[in-house]
This record gives structure tokens, C-alpha cells and sequence, in this order.
């Protein structure tokens, strides 16, 4: 897929945007309302550009977020609904997912 200059600048701006905000589940087609891209520009490009799906990274980058949050004693079941988790242990699965241990590992030290 060929991206304009433009493309890229506004894929860096989108995952500029998903780093900054803890939006619980932010959805594709908010992004591209935001954005003024259209949602298979934006699917493919930002894979293209960064590697990863816009899913993959958000997820990463919300369970980054999740891990400073659990350092720093914030409590499990909190970090879970900040992220928008209904269960806890939704979060816990995901949070495993990327970090390869459970959030209650981390919350304890």
C-alpha cells in the first residue's frame, strides 16, 4: 500500500493519540471519524508503518499503562475499570497476554 506523506504523518498522530488516551475499547471507526482517514487506510498503514495492528497496539500500549499503574499500588479491580473491563479477570487474561504474568504478581510487590 502506498502511504502519501500526509498518511504518515497522520498514522503518527493516531498512535500518537491511542498513547495518550485511555479510552476504554476506543474503536476503529472513532479513530477514522477522528482522523479523517478511511478505515482500511488506516488498518493497513498503520500495520505497514508500525508493524502491528491498531488492536495489537492499543492493547499493548493500554497494558503498559495498566503495569505503571499497578507499580505504583493502584489496585487490580481499579486498573481493570480505569481500562474499561467489566471482569476482572478480562483484564487479568489480557494483561497476562502481553506481560506474561498475572496483574496480582506485580500489585503484591
Amino acid at each position: 500500500m502506498f502511504l502519501t506523506y500526509q498518511d504518515e504523518i497522520t498514522l503518527h498522530a493516531i498512535r500518537k493519540f491511542i498513547d495518550s488516551n485511555l479510552q476504554p475499547r476506543m474503536k476503529i471507526a472513532e479513530l477514522v471519524k477522528k482522523f479523517g482517514m478511511k478505515e482500511s487506510k488506516l488498518t493497513k498503514g498503520f500495520k505497514q508503518l508500525f508493524g502491528t495492528s491498531i488492536y495489537n497496539y492499543f492493547l499493548k500500549s493500554s497494558m503498559q499503562h495498566a503495569r505503571i499503574m499497578l507499580v505504583q499500588g493502584v489496585p487490580t479491580k481499579v486498573v481493570a475499570i480505569t481500562l474499561g473491563y467489566s471482569k476482572t479477570s478480562s483484564f487479568s487474561r489480557a494483561f497476562q497476554k502481553v506481560h506474561g504474568i498475572l496483574p496480582g504478581s506485580i500489585s503484591m510487590r
